[in-house]
């Protein structure tokens, strides 16, 4: 699912404790760029590194305008010359005082002399420290020439440091972030870019069949060159024999992934005919993996609709869960943002869809649709569009605000689902919890049922 997760979102959901995988319908060179840049960001957590800036030539009627036709919530810019170097800075402050005349922003603004910066660099650690010091809301960032390179924001360096403690944090002290690959030993450079460009910690071997020797092969090529001191995950799968192939050998994954058709972009089971229903691939699973006797952990991709679907997968031995559609539209995902009759919605597409098929042959090898050579062009013509068998739809799902406002619902009802079993933690919740067929009606019966209008 190319629609859900690049960096914006990758980053965001890093900050509330989870970790974001890079989809790989992108270039090798712009995936590891996605990937290096949500990293970097620990190092100027809550830094604007593009800030908007204005000429001190341009008039108060200008940067007005540009506010008004871009809709911008902010209204603080820092001025600066044909150079780059930063001259000085114009807030509210200064816009709310410009009454009659049209002044040259070089007239109103804050001067360089009276502005408050700190030194390329500076994380957001030490930016909160001396914007609480000297009392100030916008903070630029210069390099030694004085050369603006970024900006800091009261608000969001606050955040930052009040919520730290629930980062998602890899060894080196960045932020957690992973991408996926394919099978093809072409892989292996895009692989070496992540690691090596991006410092990717996390690396996902993600296919519609994951149980097959080109992912066992893969895994021992990867671990031959990077050791242990990457992660990897293999995906996907949904049964004990798969589950106990892959764990196999030398050479053993750091987290198996699950899923086969449940997602609500995937037509898997409608073409192919083969996938097997999501609980029971997540305990089957599970099963395989005690069996074996070497934990790693399980995470269930796809199928998820509710907070309620991550409490039952949790019982049956998933450690996490893979969320796609559920974040599809967030403000932080990439999708496109269409008005219908009056309601905002945001694109999605499956991987295996037609048109990311057609566009991208990351989702054409994913699917087991290259031509079998190392090389794929990255678009198809048209006859071999329409010879494209899809395993996937693209469609629109409705706009939900910010991930954090979203995640912060579904993690209150894991939390109360974890109390209505008496149970704090993940490993106890397995314990207590048991489980039961429920018929269609015990299915209709538990939802909201009888009445109009309804709203959450």
């Amino acid at each position: 699912m190319d629609t859900v997760t690049e960096k914006e979102l990758a980053l965001a959901i890093a900050k509330m404790g989870g970790i974001g995988i890079i989809h790989r319908n992108l270039s090798p060179d712009e995936q590891a760029e996605q990937v290096r840049w949500v990293r970097r960001k620990i190092n100027y957590g809550g830094m604007i590194d593009k800030p908007i800036t204005f000429a001190p030539d341009e008039r108060v009627s200008h940067l007005q305008k540009e506010i008004e036709s871009h809709k911008w919530t902010f209204t603080s810019f820092p001025i600066v010359d044909d150079k780059g170097q930063l001259l000085g800075l114009v807030t509210r402050d200064e816009l709310d005082f410009v009454e009659e005349s049209n002044p040259l922003l070089s007239d109103i603004m804050k001067p360089r002399s009276k502005t408050v910066t700190a030194p390329e660099g500076t994380d957001s650690s030490k930016a909160y420290a001396i914007m609480q010091k000297e009392k100030v809301k916008k903070l630029p960032v210069v390099a030694s020439d004085d050369r603006l390179v970024g900006m800091y924001v009261w608000n969001d360096v606050k955040n930052d440091n009040e919520k730290r403690d629930f980062f998602s944090l890899d060894s080196d002290g960045h932020f957690l972030v992973g991408a996926a690959i394919g099978f093809a030993e072409s892989d292996i450079e895009r692989a070496e870019l992540l690691v090596n460009k991006g410092g990717c910690k996390v690396l996902v071997l993600d296919s519609s069949h994951g149980a097959c020797k080109a992912a066992k092969d893969q895994l021992a090529r990867l671990r031959a060159k990077f050791g242990n001191s990457v992660e990897i995950i293999i995906g996907n799968i949904a049964s004990y024999d798969s589950a106990k192939y892959l764990l196999e050998g030398d050479h053993k994954p750091d987290g198996l992934k699950v899923g086969i058709g449940p997602g609500s972009i995937c037509t898997t089971r409608q073409v192919t005919g083969h996938g097997v229903p999501q609980l029971t691939a997540v305990y089957e699973v599970w099963r395989a993996v005690r069996d074996v006797g070497y934990h790693v952990p399980i995470i269930a991709d796809g199928g998820i609709r509710t907070s309620g679907d991550i409490v039952k997968v949790l019982a049956v031995g998933a450690s996490g869960v893979m969320l796609g559609s559920f974040l599809a539209g967030t403000a932080e995902s990439p999708g496109q943002t269409v008005i219908q009759n009056g309601k905002r919605f945001k694109t999605i597409r499956g991987m295996g869809s037609r048109s990311a098929m057609a566009e991208r042959s990351g989702s054409r090898v994913r699917y087991h649709r290259n031509d079998g050579t190392a090389q794929v062009a990255e678009s198809l013509t048209k006859r071999q569009q329409q010879k494209m068998v899809p395993e996937g739809v693209e469609g629109l799902v409705e706009y939900k605000g910010s991930i954090e406002k979203v995640m912060s619902e579904v993690l209150g009802g894991i939390q109360s689902g974890f109390a209505h079993t008496g149970a704090a933690s993940v490993a106890e919740f397995q314990k207590r919890a048991s489980m039961w067929v429920q018929s269609f009606a015990g299915v209709a019966e538990g939802r909201p049922h009888d009445i109009y209008n309804i709203t959450h």
